[in-house]
C-alpha cells in the first residue's frame, strides 16, 4: 500500500521543526519516531493495516501517540468521547468492531481487548494508506438516535484542509492553541491534522484553558469556551490581543457574545460551519467581511444549495455514506448530502443557519426557529443561558417552550418576546440550573424536550 499524499507532506517537513507541545515540545522528526514505535507495538498486539482501533483517552501524549501509531501502521482509528459511559460506547463498539481498545477504563468494554495506554515496540513506520483510503471512523453524537459511523478518508481531509488554509491564511509559522477534544472532527481534523499538514505547530492543552500560551497565533473554540473565557478577557485583554485568528464552530455564536468578543479582542471571532460527514462546508474570510450570525460562504470545492429550507452539500470532502448501517435517506436522489440543518442564503452567498430542520417548531402550520427565539430571550438581563424547543399543544399542534438558566422573571421574558410575532412567543418556561449539552457544548434539544418538558 502506498502512502497517501497527506502523509507524505507531513513526513517531508523538516524533522527539526517544532510540531506539538505535549509533555514537552516534540519535533516533526520525533513525532515520526513516536508513530513508528507505537506502530510496532500495535503490530505486536496483532493489529494489521485496515484493522480498527478504538481510542478513548484524554488530550495529551498518549492520545497523540495512539493516533500516530495507527497512522504509521495503516490502522483505522475510532475516536471515542472520553466522557462516554457503558451505554454510550456500547452501540459504537458494536458497529465499529475494533480489534483493540485503548482506554484506562476496561469495564466499559466487556468482551473486548482493552489496554490502558499505547506502548512502544520495534519501529514499524510504513505509513501506508489503509484499505479504501479510510483513516478514521468517527461516530455522530447520537443525540437523536443511535450514533452513525462516518468513514473519513485522507482524500477528504487533504482537499478540505487545503481549502481551509487558503480561506484562513494558515501558514507553517502559525501556532495553534489546541484545547478542543481530539475525539471530534473539530479538534482531530482541523486542529491536530490541520497543523501537521501545514508543517505548523500546536500547543495541546486541557479543555477550557482560558489563556493562550505565548507565541500562539490561532485559537479554535466553541461558543461555550468563549462564554466562559469572556470575563477573563475583559479583566485583562493583554494575553489575548496577540492572537491573529479566533475561530468558533460546532454551534451558533450568539450575536451579543460576538459583539462583546469583538470589543475585547479588537477583531470579530470568525464563524464557520462543518459536520463530521463533510468536514468544513463554509467559513467567513480571514480578510474581508466577517458577518456575525453568518457562517460564511462555501469553501473551494464545496457545492451548496438550500432546498426546501434544508442545507445540502456535495463535493470531494463529503463522505460516501454511513457504515456499517447505511442510511439511504442521507442523500437526495441527485446525490446531495442532506445536512438536516435549516438555512438561508443572502444575496452575497453567505449562509445563515436557523436551526436543525427537525428542530423547527411547527406552530399552527408556521415554522419557528428555536434559535431566533433564543436570540431574543438571551438579551434579557439576568438570562445566563436559554434553549427553546417545541412541546405538544392540542390547539396549535406545537408551541414554543423555553428552558432558562438565570435569575429572571417570566414577565421579563414575556415582555422581550413581544418583539416576536405571536406564534413565536414561548407559551411555557422552565427555570433550570443548566442545560443539557454534548461534549463540545452544543445544546441537545432532544434532551431539553424530554428531560425538562417531558415531551
Amino acid at each position: 500500500m502506498q502512502r497517501p499524499r497527506f502523509l507524505e507532506r507531513f513526513l517531508d517537513v523538516d524533522p527539526s521543526r517544532p510540531a506539538l507541545r505535549l509533555d514537552r515540545w516534540w519535533t516533526y522528526g520525533a513525532l515520526e519516531g513516536l508513530g513508528a514505535s507505537v506502530a510496532g507495538w500495535l503490530a505486536e498486539q496483532g493489529v494489521r493495516p485496515g484493522d480498527r482501533v478504538a481510542i478513548q483517552l484524554d488530550n495529551g501524549l498518549d492520545l497523540v501517540a495512539a493516533h500516530l501509531g495507527c497512522m504509521a501502521l495503516g490502522a483505522v482509528r475510532v475516536p471515542l468521547n472520553r466522557h462516554y459511559r457503558s451505554a454510550e460506547v456500547a452501540p459504537i463498539v458494536e458497529d465499529a468492531d475494533p480489534v483493540l481498545v485503548i482506554s484506562p477504563e476496561p469495564a466499559l468494554f466487556p468482551g473486548r481487548r482493552v489496554l490502558a495506554r499505547p506502548g512502544s515496540g520495534p519501529a514499524r513506520g510504513d505509513w501506508p494508506t489503509p484499505p479504501e483510503d479510510i483513516t478514521a471512523l468517527l461516530f455522530t453524537s447520537g443525540t437523536t438516535g443511535r450514533p452513525k459511523g462516518v468513514p473519513q478518508t485522507w482524500a477528504m481531509w487533504e482537499t478540505n484542509l487545503d481549502a481551509l488554509a487558503r480561506r484562513w491564511a494558515l501558514a507553517a509559522d502559525d501556532r495553534l492553541h489546541l484545547v478542543l477534544p481530539l475525539f471530534h472532527t473539530h479538534g482531530l481534523v482541523l486542529g491536530l491534522h490541520g497543523t501537521l499538514l501545514r508543517g505548523a505547530s500546536a500547543v495541546v492543552g486541557p479543555r477550557f484553558d482560558p489563556v493562550p500560551p505565548e507565541g500562539c497565533t490561532h485559537v479554535y473554540g466553541v461558543p461555550t469556551f468563549y462564554r466562559r473565557w469572556l470575563p477573563a478577557m475583559r479583566a485583562d485583554p493583554a494575553p489575548y490581543r496577540p492572537v491573529k485568528l479566533w475561530v468558533s464552530g460546532s454551534d451558533g455564536l450568539p450575536a451579543d457574545l460576538s459583539d462583546a468578543l469583538a470589543e475585547v479582542l479588537g477583531q470579530r471571532v470568525l464563524e464557520r460551519y462543518g459536520m463530521t460527514e463533510t468536514v468544513m462546508i463554509t467559513s467567513n474570510p480571514h480578510e474581508g467581511d466577517r458577518r456575525p450570525g453568518s457562517v460564511g460562504t462555501p469553501l473551494d470545492g464545496v457545492s451548496l444549495r438550500v432546498a426546501d429550507g434544508e442545507v445540502q452539500v456535495r463535493g470531494p470532502s463529503v463522505f460516501g455514506g454511513y457504515r456499517p448501517r447505511a442510511d439511504p435517506a442521507a442523500f437526495t436522489a441527485d446525490g446531495w448530502f442532506r445536512t438536516g440543518d435549516a438555512g438561508e442564503l443572502d444575496p452575497d452567498g453567505y449562509l445563515r443557519l436557523v436551526g436543525r430542520k427537525k428542530d423547527l417548531v411547527i406552530v399552527g402550520g408556521v415554522n419557528v426557529s428555536p434559535a431566533e427565539v433564543e436570540a431574543v430571550l438571551a438579551r434579557v438581563p439576568g438570562v445566563v443561558d436559554v434553549a427553546c424547543c417545541g412541546v405538544p399543544d392540542l390547539d396549535l399542534g406545537e408551541v414554543v417552550a423555553a428552558a432558562v438558566v438565570g435569575e429572571v422573571a417570566a414577565t421579563a421574558l414575556d415582555a422581550a418576546a413581544q418583539a416576536l410575532s405571536g406564534l413565536k412567543r414561548p407559551r411555557r418556561y422552565a427555570f433550570v440550573g443548566e442545560l443539557p449539552r454534548n461534549a463540545l457544548g452544543k445544546v441537545q434539544r432532544a434532551r431539553v424536550r424530554a428531560e425538562i418538558f417531558g415531551g
